[in-house]
């Protein structure tokens, strides 16, 4: 068996096999337990699972290892054939496995998203991917086109990596089966010409749909987003707008030794209570959105699309959305110290002990500092202040009498010089910080920002029930 990428037989170099994916026609979320253990039966492949496809469709997936094109190409005529003798069938795809791990959504271009348009009649779209790793001229390209143009209209659109994507439309299909076995021999003389990365054969009502739905949301900035609370295997960054067309989307982000980490959005179900903040708790509207998993505490750093277009989380959104969630996982007493990492206030110690604090500082040495404080019933209360803060020492937790959502300037605290605030919406109270350094001092205060935390301490509960 050859093991160059070309004829019959070839393989991709490096040998990375091929996944092939047959696209069902019923949401992933509305397949019966039932009907996913028939269609595993009827594909019959080891290791044979489920995910979705760009419009939220089942799709079953499996692996076929040492393969070339032709080869997964035959496998998946025989599992399509068999699976679409009980099940709605909208498409069928092969990919290099290697190729699949990075991009399991064949990338469809923003070209092909303004100029393609809705048949009048029932057709079937196939999209090949070519690679191009070996320098080839246009004339070879328009070889591959002529090729496939026996068969319908085709033609070639810019891929990812400066790989090529060639579009034929057949007309008057009797069945996608038939329409693939077609596709696949006028793709032979093709193979000895070029290295095949993906074939996928779909109905043109759904290709155009997933072209309808890249064209409606194809965002120019990060789509809203914010951590889920209640993650116990790391910080879960969601999308709350199910409805957004985010299929192949990625994420990236970074932890403190500087380790960087890529995760793919998925759609999950989550929980979202009466203040919009997501959850794992079962607290709230149970909703649907997209979600991907960061590892332990990592930060989000961007959002990429399946075509690599890659938009940087805004660093003040991600602080304001880290605070949230700090305020979320602990109970009262919680004190949240924010200034500049390296500070040192200049204190004399020779100064009377009597003295408040705003009295022996020097006034000419502003330093821009913040304080979240967390009180009982889900209040905290926010300090801001162009000098230290010092942590309170409160008789209790109390929030009975407390004027909320007003900032106060009554000097009650000789520390705090630009107010004070309560409030039960833990967004405000995060925004409200992320506003004081941005607007005094910006990225720059960001890099120079420093955290302690300081927890309530728990008296011993040994004569407790419950200890």
């Amino acid at each position: 068996m050859s093991h160059s990428p070309f004829g019959l037989f070839g393989r991709p170099a490096g040998d990375p096999g091929f996944t092939v994916a047959i696209e069902i026609g019923t949401d992933l979320y509305d397949l019966e337990l039932e009907q996913q253990c028939r269609i595993l039966e009827l594909t019959g492949r080891p290791g044979a699972d489920f995910d979705q496809s760009a419009t939220g469709c089942a799709r079953v997936v499996y692996e076929l290892p040492h393969t070339g094109w032709v080869q997964a190409g035959t496998d998946a005529l025989d599992v399509l054939q068999a699976v679409l003798g009980e099940f709605e069938v909208f498409g069928a795809e092969i990919c290099r496995s290697d190729l699949w791990a990075e991009e399991p959504i064949f990338p469809t271009m923003p070209s092909e998203v303004r100029t393609g348009r809705p048949p009048d009649q029932d057709l079937t779209v196939v999209t090949v991917e070519l690679d191009s790793s070996v320098r080839r001229s246009t004339a070879d390209l328009g070889r591959a086109l002529l090729e496939l143009r026996a068969v319908g209209g085709a033609h070639c659109t810019p891929a990812p990596e400066d790989r090529h994507h060639l579009i034929v439309t057949m007309p008057n299909r009797s069945s996608l089966v038939s329409a693939s076995a077609v596709a696949g021999k006028c793709l032979i003389p093709v193979g000895h010409m070029w290295q095949i990365n993906r074939v996928r054969v779909v109905e043109s009502q759904t290709y155009h749909l997933e072209l309808e739905d890249r064209a409606r949301y194809h965002p120019p900035r990060v789509p809203d987003w914010q951590f889920a609370l209640g993650g116990e295997d790391g910080r879960m960054v969601v999308v709350p707008d199910g409805s957004a067309n985010l299929h192949g989307w990625t994420v990236a982000s970074r932890q403190s030794d500087g380790q960087e980490h890529t995760a793919e959005l998925t759609r999950d179900l989550v929980w979202i209570d009466e203040a919009g903040l997501v959850n794992l708790l079962g607290h709230g509207d149970r909703i649907e959105a997209w979600t991907a998993t960061l590892p332990g505490s990592a930060l989000l750093t961007s959002f990429a699309t399946p075509q690599g277009t890659e938009f940087l989380v805004d660093r003040w959104d991600g602080m304001t959305n880290w605070l949230v969630e700090t305020l979320v996982r602990n109970g009262s007493g919680l004190i949240v110290d924010l200034g500049p990492g390296g500070y040192v206030a200049p204190v004399d110690e020779d100064v009377d002990d009597d003295l408040g604090l705003a009295d022996v500082l020097d006034p000419d040495d502003e330093v821009i500092n913040a304080q979240l404080h967390v009180l009982d019933d889900g209040v905290v209360m926010v300090r801001r202040s162009r000098t230290v803060l010092r942590r309170l020492r409160l008789g209790d937790h109390s929030v009975e009498g407390l004027e909320l959502d007003v900032w106060h300037h009554d000097g009650h605290f000789d520390d705090c010089t630009d107010g004070y605030l309560f409030t039960s919406d833990l967004h405000l109270a995060a925004s409200a910080c992320t506003a004081w350094f941005r607007d005094h001092g910006g990225l720059e205060a960001l890099d120079a920002l420093g955290c302690d935390y300081s927890f309530a301490d728990a008296l011993p509960a040994t004569d407790r029930e419950d200890a």
